[in-house]
């Protein structure tokens, strides 16, 4: 969840001592569960913490102009130029005023239907959002198409994409994206060639536990779309990979309390710099724990005999091991009061090890579906703290998906679509890379305000929201709208041609592309298979 992408893309300006990190840390899980600080305790992190700007150049333009933020005084040549800028500012108006009534020009709005011989990135109608009948979670809301404003289309400097250039989206298609998806976690690109470990990103060569959760799924993925097989002549076959992580965690170096570092480099070795040495992310590990959980099933499909090797990391502590079973009594002090998605998903992996918290994630949903509920663009949604990787890693990696899941879902993207024709920018929001931040999009916070974005200290983070491919995909997966497959095809446009896997995502402005990472291309896998088992 704390991606290993955050590493090398927040920028640091000063050094934090361990005191800091770990009330940092501290403060990061618990706002991630969705346990609220009192008054006294709303994160106000030391200056030293504080994410530098995004685009430095701003507070030039504005050292340009003369400009105090307090009170706004203006130097004597700053003033001088605001005059000059507003004259000429007059003139121009006066002249497009002019030219564009003697050069009018009709828009040409685009078809409510797809075209099979000239898609387009341009956006099309998007759906009406509208609320999801508890009876009926993925009824396809595409019926209900209206006018909305777009975003500038984005030009594309490579070969249309994949969803752009194919007039339905069907199994063929998803198996192209899953291609893409896979091919970032080849040796040389995702994962370390020596000792099979991933990377978090193509730029940061390391991971924590919820990204190896990642890899994980990514790999049970591929072998179930036909990517990879059990022994390939390669060495690289699932097994192969299975074994490598399986290895690591049976002989990884702990900190001083027997749990995790934050951070392990692919050779194996922990981040001593930069991870948390004395406490332990309850919300990576249950990520693990969930991945770990389907990988005992799916070695016994494909008779890999590697289950007795998962419980013994799980379950025996005393070779050097993780003590999971120690945590458990958190996960059930927390059940009864917590109503965080990410509490959901990471109660799911405890409670498929450990059968005194077997209903914790039950108990969670409930919180959630009985919360009190806010409205945004006349979408209900509950008011619990609410993004997009943990929904969908639940929805595609969970077995107990059950109604509430799947309309908690459909609401996610009923609200997307929403904020669309209210603004027409698109939106799919989660956690994950920009260019200078890891960052945090909400739809609904732990504090109830809707489409907000956070930084990893908690701090609100001004940009323009990143619309993430993995959150796109799932979109297009799971309802197969116009509304999803425009934004597909919006961000096939801007980004790069996939040749390594996904990036991140880009903005409204075809900006902010960060490189490709594993979270994100592994919860693209997710969605294709989902896509193609669903498939008629």
């Amino acid at each position: 969840m704390l991606d290993g992408a955050r590493h090398f893309a927040t920028i640091k300006t000063k050094s934090v001592t361990m005191k800091e990190k770990l009330v940092s840390y501290y403060k990061r899980v618990r706002f991630l569960l969705g346990i609220k600080p009192s008054s006294l305790e709303i994160p106000t992190p030391p200056p030293e913490l504080e994410v530098p700007p995004m685009y430095p150049e701003l507070g030039r333009k504005k050292r340009f102009l003369g400009l105090r933020l307090k009170g706004w005084h203006l130097s004597k040549r700053a003033k001088l130029c605001v005059v000059a800028c507003v004259v000429i500012a007059v003139i121009l108006v006066s002249t497009f005023a002019f030219l564009s009534g003697a050069f009018q020009i009709n828009a040409i709005k685009p078809s409510a239907n797809d075209s099979a011989n000239s898609p387009s990135p341009s956006p099309t109608p998007v759906p009406k959002a509208t609320n999801a009948p508890s009876d009926s979670p993925t009824q396809n809301p595409v019926a209900n198409d209206i006018q909305s404003p777009q975003p500038t289309p984005t030009q594309s400097k490579h070969p249309p994409g994949v969803i752009t250039s194919s007039p339905v989206v069907n199994s063929t298609v998803w198996e192209e994206v899953a291609a893409y998806a896979w091919a970032y976690f080849q040796p040389g690109v995702g994962v370390d060639p020596s000792t099979g470990l991933l990377y978090a990103s193509l730029e940061f060569h390391g991971f924590t536990d919820w990204d190896l959760g990642g890899y994980i799924q990514a790999v049970i993925d591929a072998q179930e779309l036909g990517l990879v097989g059990t022994n390939d002549s390669d060495g690289w076959g699932s097994y192969a990979r299975f074994n490598y992580v399986l290895t690591f965690l049976e002989t990884r170096p702990l900190n001083n309390y027997s749990y995790p570092y934050q951070f392990y480099y692919s050779n194996g070795q922990p981040d001593l710099t930069d991870s948390c040495n004395e406490t332990v992310d309850i919300v990576d590990i249950g990520r693990l724990l969930v991945a770990l959980n389907n990988l005992r099933d799916f070695s016994e499909t494909y008779n890999l005999n590697l289950t007795q090797r998962i419980n013994n990391l799980v379950y025996d502590s005393n070779n050097n091991g993780v003590n999971y079973t120690a945590l458990v009594p958190d996960i059930q002090s927390n059940m009864q009061n917590s109503n965080s998605i990410y509490a959901y998903y990471i109660d799911s992996g405890f409670g498929s090890f450990f059968p005194a918290v077997a209903n914790a994630s039950e108990d969670v949903m409930n919180n959630i579906v009985n919360s009190p509920t806010i409205q945004t663009f006349n979408v209900t949604l509950p008011d619990v703290p609410l993004t997009g990787d943990p929904l969908f890693c639940s929805v595609f990696e969970l077995n107990n998906n059950d109604s509430q899941l799947m309309n908690l879902a459909y609401q996610f993207y009923n609200a997307s679509a929403a904020e669309y024709n209210a603004t027409g920018k698109y939106a799919a929001f989660s956690e994950g890379g920009a260019i200078g931040a890891y960052v945090y999009e909400w739809v609904v916070d732990t504090y109830g305000q809707v489409w907000t974005i956070s930084s990893v200290g908690q701090t609100s983070y001004d940009m323009e929201p990143i619309i993430f491919t993995k959150i796109a995909f799932s979109f297009l997966a799971l309802y197969n709208t116009t509304y999803a497959r425009n934004m597909a095809i919006f961000l096939e446009a801007a980004m790069p041609e996939p040749t390594y896997g996904y990036c991140e995502g880009a903005d409204n402005y075809g900006d902010n592309i960060a490189n490709p990472g594993s979270n994100s291309n592994s919860l693209i896998l997710d969605a294709a298979l989902y896509a193609i088992q669903k498939s008629p």
